[in-house]
Formats: C-alpha cells, structure tokens, sequence
C-alpha cells in the first residue's frame, strides 16, 4: 500500500478517532462509546475523560511526567500485543509506516517538514546529540547562563574537554521580580563575542517559571551573523520542553537553529520519547552522533539514533501530536494561561506568599514556583498532599514549592487549591 503524508495524518488520529492505529492490518474494533469520546475533545470535561488521573487528588505537577491520553494508550496497547504476538514481522512490515507517522505528526503539529525532526528518547539525549555532534573550532566559545539546565551545562561542558572550546556562563537576569524581556535580550546579545559560536536558552524555566523570549533573541542573531562567515555565525540552541505543548507558537517563528524537546511531559506522549528539529539552512553545523536504524532521506533521520528501544511508546508519539492538534493549539495555549494567571494571581494576593513566577504572559507559561512563609517548598508540598492536591519542588540549589496547571484542570479546581494554599497562613 502507498503511503503519503496524508495517510499518516489521517491514520495516526487526525480528522478521524485519535486512537485508530496506523495501518488498517492492526486495527481493532472500539466501542460506540469508546469512539465517540475520541471524536469530541473540543470541551474540556470531555479532555478530562481521556486521563486516567486518580479523581481523589488535584494534578498540578504534570510537568514532571504526563499521565498518557487514552489514544496515546490505545496505541502503546496495540502495537505492544503486536510485538509480543509476532515481534519480527509486526517490527518488519510497520515500522517504517509507523515512524513516518510520528515525524509527520510532529512535522503538523511543529509547522515544520518532517524530514527536519529526529526522534529521540528525551530532552537530556537530544541536548547531548546537537551539542556533541557541533562543529566548532579550539578558538570558538559556547555562551550559556546560569539558568540553563543542568543537561545543556553539562552537554556543553563534555564538550568544552574534547574540543578545547571554552564555556562562558553568564546571568540571563538580575531580579526575578523586575524581569523583562528587554533584559534578556539585552544580557544575552552582549555576552556574545567575536568566538561565540553557540548560544544556548531554555524557553521556560522549570526552576522559576520565567518564560525566555526565543523569538526576540534569534531576531537579534540573525542581525548579528549578517557580518559573520558560515563556520564563524553564532548557532542559537534551544531547550524547548516546558514551552511545547504550551505556547502555540510554530518552530520556524522562534528562529532559533536547533531545538529539543521530550514530549513525555506537555504533549502527553509516551515516557521516553522526545524529538530534535534543525533548522534547514544550519543542519549541516551538526552531524550525528549515533547510527541510526532509520530510512528515508533528510537530516532528521540520519541524527535519529539507532538501536533496539521501547517502540511502542516511540510509535505512539503519532496520537500524542494528533491528541493535541484536535485539541487546538491556539485553545490549548489560551486554557493553560488562564489557568496559571487565576493561579498566579490568587497567590500574589496572600501575604505569607512570595511568588517567583511573572504574572505576566510573555514572561511566563504554565509554571508557577511560589515560597510560603515559614514553611519549606517540601513542607508545602506534603501539607497539599494531605488534602489531596499534587504539587513539587524544583529540585535546585535553591528550592521552591511548584504547581502547573493542566488541561485536565479545572478554575474551581484552581480556587480550592488556592484555598488550601490560604489556610497555610
């Protein structure tokens, strides 16, 4: 059978039952009722049915790791009875249809071609590939602040011992409570040097909430390597996770070089699952780093890395994407803001509360990070889960209590964890 692009779109869940596997050999029959529930999420009770979430409990750490949609795991289920009924041919005859799929559906949801994106296993692996497989000389540098991840730090620094290049880490901020976009832009650009030759930023801070502005920065860059020759032009990295399956923004409108993302956590794909996007006109500035096992042409199947792995959930990225495609990305944007701002609102009203995390929309996304007085963010955390709210820390040198809102969330859900977070006064 033929396959194009529309038939992957199709088949992986867009336009039809988001849980209908890819090739119609494994399709199974659903219930009236099953399939009815896949063919309206456009409201956001119905969302919440496709979680498995236990309802005793208020989810507000989703951004840790994501409790699957039941598309997502109707495929997992599917192509895992698949394997172990006939592992050789089910791997055979469908994982070339199926991984097609995948980079398709991102390729939608992203806005970009699929022949750009590699798949991989997680963030920390795609940030560790780009940044290995960058072609960069003894005399260059690689600029990155404080507030990046640890991955990204110590990616950077691997590489800085093999290649003699240097790292230069510098603050993106001053003050957490004065912030602006400005200043970003502003800190960033002027650390950069004749050498630098990559740059690195995280979209959304997992430490703070702070909302980076990628668009801005990369307008700055591309002014910047106008008098720059191609192995001397200023590379700009992006750690994406806490902004996709967020912001609505497409990839080519950030304009930044290289961008990784896990989609296990925001997007709802399958734990261990995650995707790099090169930007055409830069791929060649990174090679691979992994054989891969992947065919068809293009950057992205070459930096894809080989080997045996969990398929299942790799194949099920597909309905993940098409999940939130049905959803609307503009929606899906405009319900997470609204959530976290009547959050982040209600918490900058309560005196023994210091929140971190900007009010403000272009500053932030569906992170808030708040201290409450007299009380660790580990305290905090526990006395919540006593009344059956789940909350975290940032796991940092410095600490603080966490909640991020999902789109399984609801605002009077958002009230009585404000209510209990008042009664901690």
């Amino acid at each position: 059978m033929a396959w194009s692009r529309r038939n992957f779109l199709l088949t992986a869940g867009l336009g039809t039952a988001a849980g209908t596997l890819v090739t119609p050999q494994i399709a199974t029959s659903q219930s009236a009722n099953h399939r009815a529930k896949h063919q309206n999420i456009k409201n956001w009770r119905a969302v919440r049915t496709h979680f498995n979430l236990d309802p005793k409990y208020i989810h507000m750490a989703g951004l840790l790791l994501a409790s699957h949609p039941t598309p997502v795991q109707s495929a997992i289920d599917e192509h895992r009875d698949g394997l172990d009924q006939n592992p050789t041919h089910y791997l055979y005859d469908h994982r070339p249809d199926l991984v097609a799929a995948v980079r398709a559906n991102a390729a939608d949801y992203l806005g970009v071609q699929a022949k750009d994106i590699a798949l991989t296993d997680s963030t920390t692996m795609g940030t560790a590939l780009v940044i290995n497989g960058l072609s960069i000389r003894p005399d260059q540098e690689m600029l990155t602040t404080t507030f990046d991840y640890y991955s990204t730090h110590t990616s950077l620094k691997y590489k800085a011992s093999r290649t003699g290049a240097t790292v230069n880490e510098i603050p993106l901020y001053r003050d957490i409570q004065t912030v602006s976009q400005d200043e970003m832009v502003e800190t960033l650009i002027k650390g950069i040097g004749p050498k630098t030759r990559l740059v690195t930023a995280t979209w959304v801070h997992s430490s703070t909430g702070l909302k980076v502005p990628i668009a801005k920065i990369a307008d700055q860059l591309k002014q910047l390597n106008q008098n720059r020759s191609e192995e001397d032009r200023v590379l700009f990295f992006v750690d994406g996770v806490h902004g996709l399956g967020v912001e609505d923004d497409a990839l080519p409108t950030l304009g930044c070089d290289f961008f990784v993302a896990g989609t296990h956590k925001w997007m709802f794909a399958p734990r261990g699952s995650g995707f790099i996007w090169g930007k055409p006109e830069t791929q060649d500035a990174v090679t691979p780093t992994i054989p891969t096992f992947s065919g068809g042409a293009g950057w992205g199947a070459w930096m894809t890395p080989g080997g045996f792995k969990t398929f299942e959930h790799q194949w099920a990225m597909a309905q993940a994407f098409a999940f939130h495609q049905q959803m609307g990305k503009e929606r899906v944007t405009k319900r997470l803001h609204s959530l976290s701002r009547q959050l982040k609102k209600g918490l900058s009203k309560m005196q023994h509360i210091k929140l971190y995390t900007p009010i403000d929309d272009d500053l932030s996304a569906a992170i808030v990070c708040f201290d409450v007085e007299g009380l660790s963010p580990k305290a905090v955390v526990a006395k919540l889960k006593a009344k059956n709210i789940i909350a975290s820390t940032t796991p940092y040198d410095v600490s603080y209590a966490r909640l991020t809102p999902g789109v399984y969330n609801t605002p009077d859900e958002i009230d009585r964890v404000l209510n209990q977070i008042r009664d901690l006064a």
